[in-house]
């Protein structure tokens, strides 16, 4: 929680210093004169400054003193004469219901900087004491939100909050800003009566008066929906990474001319069952063990060959004939294949060119039914009113006999038929791309085997025409290097291999987290919890508007809060559109209450504190005005609300008086805020 329990404000002239000097009470607090432009917004301008909240009152780019009237900076006016401003500043005395500091922030300082904040650990009265302790922070710059000196930082912990990260315009993560929060509980009168959360600076985060309602009320559904954003993104990295991983291991596979079975392309929960079913063969449709086994035995038969070619010579003669046999059927294939490689690639231009004319006709059909469904009664060419685009003369839209019976379809069957076509050569585009890569495999296996069977046959040729009987066989000793060649790859891409799945098998138990934690998350959006609390802070804010006599509905049936925003609807449309300006600032004041309310209700984050600067807008009418004030009394001390008032009727002075002395306390402005203090 946060209460104010003091606010000093300290103006030095040439004449003494000038301020106010002013304590708050849990319960309702008035800031109350007779007449307007007394300074009772100063008065609430320097808690909001204090707290380094200003820029509730400025925007975005209202930091520092900017926003502070002249009279805190440049001239003070004392009865008519005006005194210079040498330096000023004020403090604010706050609790969280167990500790008490006070806060210091200088408005005007020759050698000091306003983004300077100064927290004494004590009250005021303890601040002159030697034993009180303090530290400085800075306020309103980077890390202001985050960082251990940032003055926000340090709020944001005394006050036991816990600011969640939010998503902000650019897709990064930001702390909901208390800036942000204090908008919707700090109703200033420039631009907080506008609408609800008026006030609220822009920071770049996405749906923030979403979000504050949310950390308000402290619904599940912000940390719902951040625990499905972390799940998506943790579901994209280990998509990304097992379509990484799968492509390697093909990519691996295919170098050593091998294929791959049964080797799952997309995450999914691995047995060991699904693991040893992934298969590597070879060209001959062998298990990689199968035929690293008969390598090693041809290898272990070569090796007892006698290597002299003379002992060899016809059993080379005859291999040197089935190899230039299989040399032209190698070849004649590999032509075969390059031939179906080019019609497979025109089939994937033609496919790609259909799939551009059947999505730019999805689009110029969604646009056509667009603009039929705004009422358009022409568009490009005027088919819409029979009109033939080319020659302009009247055309009938059904070119059968007219007894015959067809049926035509509408924009809107032709899109759903158009996206039909599009999935069908989606699936034809792909598949023919599935088949090219094939063949192109095919063909890169058939074209390494070609170049090792025409090294085979020129070395059977050189041996068959050696000279000398001594020769050592070339056949014989370059089939032994190729086998042992061959059997140490294939044993190494096994390992490789292996070594891989056992990475699948790693993304695998990640893939099993992942869908545990998704289905841990509620069926909804929102959870039931939230449901209810959502559903009181309708009743709530209903019950309020009754009390507060809104009545520009005749029926308050349609009044509802959105779930996609949070904020209060009547059949689905913003209340603001149904309301005349009065009821727009009971809405306010209803909605404000509500959230206070159902935070106090149900244990949310509200800070139990909540300024209105002239509640009375818009010509409120007394009654309403008492409604308004007996609910901010009936909350009672349980939280704490700052209402400045002018007092210019005797209808809203005798509504004040009318209030039990202990459920309110009223602090009287005459004449102007600042006085020479004593």
């Amino acid at each position: 929680m946060l209460k104010i329990n003091r606010l000093r404000v300290e103006i030095n002239t040439a004449n003494g210093i000038f301020g106010i000097d002013k304590t708050f009470y849990s319960g309702l607090n008035f800031i109350a004169s007779l007449e307007n432009t007394c300074g009772k917004s100063s008065i609430l301008a320097a808690i909001y400054y204090c707290l380094g909240l200003e820029q509730i009152l400025g925007g975005v780019g209202g930091i520092g003193s900017k926003v502070l009237t002249s009279a805190f900076k440049s001239t003070i006016d004392d009865n008519g004469k005006s005194w210079n401003v040498t330096e000023s500043g004020a403090y604010l005395e706050i609790t969280n219901g167990n500790e008490v500091v006070t806060i210091y922030r200088n408005i005007k300082a020759e050698n000091k900087d306003n983004r300077l904040v100064t927290v004494y650990y004590g009250t005021y009265d303890e601040i002159g004491d030697s034993k009180t302790q303090s530290a400085d922070y800075y306020v309103n710059i980077q890390y202001a939100a985050t960082g251990q000196k940032g003055f926000h930082t340090f709020l944001e912990n005394f006050l036991h909050l816990e600011l969640p990260l939010v998503r902000s315009s650019d897709g990064n993560e930001r702390k909901l800003y208390l800036q942000i929060i204090f908008a919707s509980m700090f109703i200033e009168q420039k631009h907080g009566w506008s609408d609800i959360l008026s006030g609220m600076p822009i920071f770049g985060i996405r749906e923030s008066k979403k979000r504050v309602i949310e950390f308000i009320l402290g619904l599940d559904t912000l940390k719902n929906e951040k625990e499905r954003d972390r799940l998506n993104a943790v579901k994209s990295q280990i998509e990304y990474e097992w379509k990484q991983l799968v492509s390697q291991i093909q990519r691996t596979v295919y170098a050593e001319t091998c294929n791959i079975l049964n080797l799952p392309m997309c995450p999914r929960v691995l047995t060991e069952k699904d693991c040893s079913r992934i298969t590597i063969t070879t060209n001959s449709t062998n298990e990689i063990s199968e035929e690293i086994d008969q390598l090693q035995k041809e290898y272990a038969g070569l090796r007892q060959l006698k290597p002299k070619v003379l002992d060899n010579f016809e059993a080379l003669n005859k291999e040197l004939s089935a190899t230039e046999m299989v040399i032209p059927e190698i070849e004649a294939d590999v032509h075969t294949i390059a031939k179906r490689l080019a019609s497979v690639s025109q089939a994937v231009v033609r496919l790609k060119s259909d799939l551009e004319i059947v999505n730019s006709d999805i689009r110029n059909n969604e646009d056509a039914a667009r603009l039929q469904k705004f009422g358009s009664e022409a568009t490009d060419g005027e088919l819409f009113v029979d009109i033939c685009p080319t020659c302009k003369q009247h055309i009938q839209d059904n070119l059968l006999l007219p007894g015959a019976e067809a049926g035509f379809m509408g924009i809107e069957e032709n899109i759903r038929h158009l996206k039909e076509q599009r999935k069908m050569l989606e699936f034809s585009l792909n598949s023919r791309k599935n088949t090219y890569d094939g063949l192109q495999r095919n063909k890169q296996q058939l074209e390494s085997r070609l170049q090792t069977l025409r090294r085979l046959a020129q070395t059977l040729r050189s041996d068959l025409n050696t000279t000398t009987d001594s020769e050592a066989s070339e056949t014989i000793m370059l089939k032994r290097i190729e086998k042992s060649s061959r059997i140490e790859h294939l044993q190494k891409l096994q390992s490789v291999v292996a070594s891989m799945i056992g990475q699948l098998q790693g993304l695998s138990k990640q893939w099993n987290i992942y869908l545990d934690q998704k289905a841990k998350l509620p069926s909804h959006a929102i959870s039931d919890s939230d449901n209810e609390k959502i559903e009181l802070l309708k009743t709530r804010f209903n019950n309020n508007l009754k009390r507060y006599h809104y009545s520009s509905l005749s029926s308050f049936n349609g009044i509802d809060i959105s779930r996609e925003s949070l904020l209060p609807t009547i059949d689905g449309f913003d209340m603001k559109f149904d309301s005349s300006a009065s009821d727009g600032i009971r809405v306010i004041w209803a909605f404000t209450m509500a959230l206070l309310q159902v935070s106090i209700e149900k244990n949310g984050n509200h800070p139990c504190l909540v300024i209105f600067d002239e509640p009375a807008q818009q010509s409120i009418v007394p009654d309403d005005m008492e409604s308004f004030i007996k609910s901010a009394a009936e909350l009672g001390k349980s939280c704490q609300i700052i209402t400045a008032i002018t007092l210019n009727s005797q209808e809203l002075i005798g509504i004040i008086n009318g209030l039990n002395n202990d459920s309110y306390h009223k602090i009287n402005i005459s004449g102007k805020a600042f006085k020479l203090l004593s």
